[in-house]
């Protein structure tokens, strides 16, 4: 006679918490902008450019043709980090409902929800930065047009 409790292994926690693990690194990797394309110009030229886009489509000057953008790496963790955080999510709640040991799903659920928020603050910061920057550019649109 055994007096050990039978635990079963949390394998749907564990699963949750590595894609937990994954969306943060990702998120984490994404806000320090490591693999976002080195702008060929500096912040002062591209203003200057965007000062000049909007004086050209006030005055009805044609502009030269946009670039198509290419798929870079960045643009797929922006993507990819939500989506591993959400598996992570919901992997942790199935974990829970199987009642598996809580740890670790409470940790998938946690890191899930911490690299979602992560990303949601970091393109808030980045909404607000360019909200700013067009309302500089707008409120100077006189000195811009020349007049």
């Amino acid at each position: 006679m055994s007096t050990s409790i039978d635990v079963t292994p949390a394998h749907w926690g564990l699963i949750g918490f590595v894609f937990g693990v994954a969306a943060l690194c990702a998120a984490v990797v994404l806000t320090s902008g490591m693999l976002a394309p080195v702008p060929e110009q500096s912040v002062g030229t591209l203003i200057g450019e965007m000062a000049r886009d909007i004086r050209n489509a006030a005055t009805g000057v044609a502009s030269a043709p946009v670039e198509k953008p290419t798929m870079d790496l960045d643009a797929l963790l922006a993507v990819l980090t939500p989506v591993l955080a959400v598996i992570a999510a919901v992997l942790g709640g199935i974990s829970l409902f199987r009642h598996e040991p809580t740890a670790l799903p409470k940790l998938a659920i946690g890191l899930g929800i911490s690299a979602f928020v992560m990303q949601y603050a970091f393109w808030m910061a980045m909404l607000i930065c360019g909200t700013v920057l067009l309302v500089a550019i707008v409120s100077n649109i006189g000195d811009i047009l020349g007049g």
